[in-house]
Formats: structure tokens, C-alpha cells, sequence
């Protein structure tokens, strides 16, 4: 489901660059010369990697580079707090099945929760990647000749980095620098 919004993104927008929640690594991975990006993708960095190889100067950037392995927001942590915040009938329910469901208000309670369960980790995985990715994405907005950008974020990620890029102030001068970028555009 998150391929098909991204790319219905990517498609109503018609952006300028992509920027995607992974790191320089993988998005070198997607490049042309080393994977070829199949369709149907299988997530949104081979997505959006697909449709910078079929689109004319669409750029792709990482906008995370932070290790991914061991985030607070596991599967067990939010069927618990979703079930506990009655967005889930059981803490046995799948979150997958109700991530797509939440709104803006529902995500902030998620995060409320996650922060008064698990403080010093919450912000660690949660508040310092949103700090780097709104950094990231500022820079981007920066950039000469870009104009339209699709940015893709775990929804835990969300409203954090759109609160940060609603007040410019709120993220650290330290983070705001241009990710690494690519044109996968082949003739």
C-alpha cells in the first residue's frame, strides 16, 4: 500500500526529486548499473528508484542515515499501544493492518505513547531521525532547481518531521545538509 501511494505521488506530482527514510547505501544498491528496479516494487525506496530510472532528471535522495536495526517502533511495542489507545481490538491484531488508517491525531497519541513508554529510546529512534530527516529535507528545499519534491517517511516519522518543517527554527543548523543524491535517468 505505501508503494502504491508513493508512487501515485510521484505520478500526481510530478517532482523533482524523491526523498525516501533510507541511507546513502541503499540507495546506491538501487542504481541501475548494480539492481534493476522491478515492477511491481516490493517497498518505497525500489519504487521511488523506479521511477527515477524511467523519469527524465527525477532525482532520489536518502534522507536517513541513521542505522535502522534497532528502532523503538518494533511490531509488539504498537499492536500493545495501539491496542491500549483503542485503535486495535488485541494487542494480537497486526499493526500493518492499521498504520494506513491513522490520522495526524491518532499518529501524535502513537508517539505520546511510545515517548512515555520507552523516553530515552523514543528519543534515540524516533525524535533524532525526524531531527536529521527534516534537516535533510530543508537542505534539499535549498537546492537551485528544485521546486517539487515526494518525501517518504515511516508514518512514526511523520508528524515529527512535519512539525520541524513547519518551524524551520526547531531543527538543529548541524543536520540541515544535502543528502547524498542520484539521477538513475539512463539513455
Amino acid at each position: 500500500m505505501a508503494t502504491t501511494r508513493l508512487t501515485g505521488a510521484i505520478t500526481g506530482y510530478d517532482p523533482d526529486l524523491v526523498a525516501v527514510q533510507t541511507d546513502r547505501e541503499e540507495i546506491g544498491y538501487y542504481h541501475p548499473d548494480v539492481y534493476d528496479p522491478r515492477w511491481p516494487p516490493r517497498d518505497e525506496v525500489e519504487a521511488a528508484a523506479f521511477a527515477t530510472d524511467h523519469m527524465d532528471e527525477l532525482l532520489i535522495s536518502g534522507i536517513d542515515t541513521l542505522d535502522q536495526t534497532q528502532r523503538v517502533v518494533t511490531d509488539r511495542s504498537t499492536r500493545e499501544i495501539f491496542a491500549e489507545l483503542g485503535f486495535a481490538e488485541s494487542k494480537y491484531e497486526s499493526p500493518l493492518e492499521t498504520l494506513y488508517d491513522l490520522d495526524v491525531a491518532m499518529i501524535r497519541q502513537w508517539r505520546a505513547a511510545l515517548l512515555d513508554r520507552y523516553p530515552v529510546k523514543f528519543r534515540e529512534d524516533v525524535l533524532v531521525p525526524d531531527e536529521v530527516m527534516a534537516g535533510h529535507l530543508q537542505a534539499l528545499i535549498d537546492i537551485e532547481g528544485i521546486e517539487t519534491i515526494v518525501a517518504a517517511v515511516g508514518i512514526p516519522h511523520l508528524t515529527g518531521v512535519l512539525d520541524r518543517l513547519a518551524d524551520p527554527d526547531q531543527i538543529p543548523d548541524e543536520v540541515v545538509t544535502v543528502p547524498p543524491t542520484a539521477n538513475y535517468f539512463t539513455i
